[in-house]
């Protein structure tokens, strides 16, 4: 086949490829509009927290317990249920335990002018604290919240004491290529009231996530959220050659969506960083939650090192 025709047959192939994506797109948001009719204003019955204004912007907070402050980020598409069904409570017997809904999922804001990325969410979490008069804490975080927990100590590291990275590490699921695709990604969450779907939770997760996607911009702001983090390499491994407080990485033995050996690279990309491996999947606080106490206690409990002069 001569060049000129191969590269006239690729052409169009693309150009197929183009349009099928944009009917795919515009297909999806229509059926997108007629599923998310909720303004979010207010929390559904039933959901724990408040919704506290930040920066002009709602953001969703479950806070529980007295003493030093524990802040839990959760993951991608996640809630604060992933913290309220596993270890808050634990936590909350001996700290002041603040678990917040990122923007763009869960209760807190979707805004069409967010540049979803690690800058934003690490903001969110420096003014969540300060809206809440919290100077100083600890920061646990699941998957994705695991990366903005370790991006948050490198950009403010004044406001962070320790942190505990969960389930983590630098690495793309291939399960979530599609979702990465413009069109195809606004068809998969279109087709859905809600996901991931989790059986394994039960009613309970079901409901709270059919409130979520309620949410008129939820299914926008998860793609464009999926898609920002990553795309926003050079924040992610910026923010994690900067942290230097004590770091603790905890990744369940039978992670399928993170592999071990991406934990084992996020501990050679941060400094003072211990990986610890416990029974349990890609979250390990639900899938273990008495080991993961024992070992995030375990963590807290030690003495801070003298910064040296």
């Amino acid at each position: 086949m001569r060049p000129r025709v191969w590269m006239t047959r690729l052409g169009a192939g693309l150009l197929l490829l183009v349009l099928v994506l944009a009917v795919l797109y515009l297909t999806a948001t229509r059926w997108i509009a007629d599923r998310e009719t909720e303004s979010g204003e207010t929390l559904p019955a039933g959901v724990p927290g408040r919704l506290v204004r930040v920066g002009g912007h709602r953001v969703h907070v479950v806070e529980s317990g007295t003493g030093p402050a524990i802040l839990l980020v959760h993951g991608t598409a996640g809630t604060t249920l992933d913290w309220e069904t596993s270890v808050l409570d634990d936590l909350a017997r001996d700290h002041h335990v603040i678990a917040l809904d990122l923007y763009g999922m869960g209760f807190s804001d979707r805004d069409a002018r967010f540049p979803y990325g690690f800058a934003l969410w690490t903001d969110q979490l420096a003014q969540t604290l300060d809206t809440l008069g919290v100077e100083r804490a600890s920061v646990i975080g699941q998957s994705l919240g695991g990366a903005v927990s370790l991006v948050f100590a490198g950009r403010y590291p004044a406001r962070v004491e320790r942190v505990v990275s969960v389930d983590s590490g630098p690495w793309i699921p291939p399960f979530m290529l599609p979702m990465l695709t413009p069109g195809l990604g606004e068809l998969l969450l279109a087709r859905g009231d809600y996901w991931p779907d989790r059986p394994d939770q039960g009613a309970v997760y079901a409901q709270r996530m059919r409130e979520v996607y309620r949410i008129k911009g939820t299914r926008r702001s998860l793609l464009r959220a999926m898609r920002g983090q990553f795309i926003d390499g050079g924040t992610y491994f910026g923010g994690l050659a900067r942290v230097g407080c004590p770091t603790l990485l905890i990744h369940g033995e039978s992670d399928d969506i993170i592999p071990t050996r991406a934990a084992q690279a996020l501990r050679r990309l941060v400094s003072k960083s211990e990986l610890v491996m416990i029974p349990g999947g890609h979250f390990s606080m639900q899938d273990s939650p008495q080991r993961f106490i024992q070992e995030v206690r375990r963590f807290l409990d030690e003495p801070l090192t003298p910064p040296s002069r």
